[in-house]
């Protein structure tokens, strides 16, 4: 992936001045001042004040969105129809700005863009969140879910595939053996997950559910506002899976320190995601182990050492999942 390994700042004054002349038109704004937004890859982000107060604009960059794909842009759309209500029912993310049904907006040139609400507030620290801030983690998310749930499928319903973890598994592996200079470190995580493959029986994922979920909830999606609240972010890939996968992903991005995922914190998320939605004992490492099939081919691969801090962060998450699967239910089975 070797996205990775680029600049993540990215801004273009010509695009730029052009959605903002095209966003001032579609809704009758003046536009006073402006800040660039770097978190994220490639996708062009600003905080824009104006005479409707401060917005969040975010240009699509066709490098990571197809938005000329009518299927692509739609799922977008559906993703971000789902943000609005979770912002007028629950508060827990920004409210999306829309304008006949449509909340993505493109300019004479092409460029897609969305906006929405902003909200002032910081991104938390990987591994290192604190017991009450994930304690409302846990609450949002289980409210997130609670109304997520009240949607029905629509389009492809997300399971893990043996085949395409076996395929994505060899492919990595060949690519770790044939360089000159073999990585050890990816040699050895992409072998050790090739053991896991070969005795891996999906059918421990059968008790679980379907459902809507964030699909991308890692510390730069979530937001401590100045009011001391949390808040989610960027719902572009909101997907037909496994809520479980929220769960696990939120986990490991705020919890994970040092090699050890901190058990206070944890405790802390699942009670107050407990205080809105059920969540059974004893099925956090399910949780965790759906989530390392979904993401271990990403993550673990030759090149992993040469990421930038976000996926070199992924890749020490799986690593860590891989060396611990077999002790996850004696080490969290009572959570």
């Amino acid at each position: 992936m070797s996205i990775f390994m680029e600049p993540r700042v990215t801004d273009d004054s010509e695009v730029r001045e052009e959605v903002f002349a095209h966003l001032a038109e579609l809704f009758s704004l003046r536009i006073y001042s402006y800040v660039p937004n770097f978190l994220g890859l490639h996708n062009m982000k600003w905080i824009v004040t104006t005479n409707a107060g401060e917005l969040f604009v975010k240009c699509y960059h066709p490098k990571r969105y197809q938005l000329t794909d009518s299927d692509r842009r739609a799922k977008i759309g559906r993703s971000l129809s789902f943000q609005h209500v979770l912002h007028n029912q629950a508060g827990v993310c920004p409210g999306v700005w829309s304008r006949n049904g449509e909340y993505i907006f493109q300019s004479p040139s092409g460029h897609c863009y969305v906006v929405m609400q902003h909200v002032a507030g910081r991104p938390l620290q990987a591994g290192l969140v604190d017991t009450e801030t994930i304690h409302k983690l846990g609450k949002a998310a289980g409210r997130m879910h609670v109304i997520l749930s009240s949607y029905p499928a629509e389009g492809g319903s997300w399971a893990p595939s043996m085949t395409t973890m076996i395929d994505k598994w060899r492919i990595n592996l060949e690519k770790a053996l044939e360089k000159s200079t073999q990585n050890e470190k990816a040699v050895r995580a992409i072998k050790r997950q090739g053991m896991l493959l070969s005795s891996l029986d999906l059918s421990m994922f059968s008790e679980l559910e379907h459902g809507w979920a964030h699909w991308d909830l890692w510390v730069d999606n979530m937001l401590l506002g100045e009011d001391c609240e949390v808040r989610f972010v960027d719902f572009d890939t909101v997907q037909f899976g496994y809520p479980e996968i929220d769960i696990a992903r939120l986990l490991l991005s705020c919890t994970l320190h040092r090699g050890e995922l901190r058990m206070e914190p944890a405790a802390a998320f699942l009670a107050g995601y407990r205080e809105e939605r059920p969540f059974p004992r004893g099925r956090l490492p399910l949780a965790l182990k759906l989530v390392w099939c979904r993401e271990a081919h990403w993550w673990l691969r030759v090149d992993m050492d040469d990421y930038n801090t976000p996926p070199k962060r992924f890749a020490e998450e799986m690593i860590w999942l891989t060396d611990h699967w077999h002790d996850l239910e004696e080490g969290f089975g009572e959570l």
